[in-house]
């Protein structure tokens, strides 16, 4: 049970680290450094980035080592397509279900996210926030697949808060689906959550297809499976995990 416990708080740690871009694409994971960082042994940490390979996270490589995989242009819009597929359809089944506390729960998380210029804060309230509406569907595979689609996708997010910036407008859609929750139209709101995913969609596509070295895609991880790090490499930003190297 604590060797479960070990792999499963080394793939956790390592899995919110790469969603909320803190490890950015391309960096390399040493089993024998985050050992030394975990305080555990290498075999949980093998078992943990083999967790992540099999959730598509990470690209295992020689000697011990795996590489944190690239964004993509057809992983974005496959993401999006899915949740804007999936998640109007649980809004719409959801609103007629939605009480007061749920409500509340809104509001609070849109304070957070209007105030808090953390991006990890952002990102934890904004699930929250949809969250709230989600769970009323009362469709457990459904909510599952949201959720683990969200998972993923909160790495370009992260793109968009932090580097594309123009985010007022995730502000304006998130009062208009409340409003529309809160005054129980069903139709409406689902509309509303498919619009918001569309605009951040698009933000992000522009924003990869005009810098598509952003991505650190499969040459980035390529030259790096076949190049050990440099000195220079190794103390770049991208090679850090909490201040100590991987």
């Amino acid at each position: 049970m604590a060797y479960q416990n070990a792999a499963g708080r080394v793939a956790s740690e390592l899995r919110s680290g790469i969603l909320h871009g803190e490890i950015a694409p391309g960096s390399r994971l040493s089993q024998l450094r985050l050992a030394e960082r975990f305080g555990v042994s290498r075999i949980p940490v093998r078992d943990a980035l083999q967790l992540l390979a099999g959730e598509g996270l990470v690209h295992p490589t020689s000697n011990a080592t795996a590489v944190v995989t690239g964004m993509s242009v057809p992983e974005l819009q496959e993401l999006y397509e899915l949740r804007e597929a999936v998640e109007p359809v649980a809004t719409q089944i959801a609103v007629p279900n939605v009480g007061r506390a749920d409500i509340l729960t809104m509001r609070k998380q849109l304070v957070i996210m209007e105030e808090n210029v953390d991006a990890r804060a952002w990102l934890a309230a904004n699930a929250d926030f949809h969250a709230a509406v989600y769970m009323r569907a009362n469709r457990p595979r459904m909510i599952e697949l949201v959720e683990q689609l969200r998972r993923l996708t909160d790495r370009y997010l992260y793109v968009h808060l932090e580097v594309i910036g123009h985010t007022e407008h995730l502000h304006a859609e998130h009062v208009a689906i409340m409003a529309a929750v809160e005054g129980g139209d069903a139709a409406l709101a689902a509309r509303l959550t498919r619009e918001h995913l569309a605009t951040s969609h698009d933000y992000i596509l522009t924003y990869l297809l005009e810098n598509p070295t952003a991505t650190g895609g499969d040459d980035f991880v390529t030259l790096h499976d076949a190049v050990p790090l440099s000195a220079s490499e190794a103390s770049a930003p991208h090679a850090q995990l909490k201040g100590t190297n991987q």
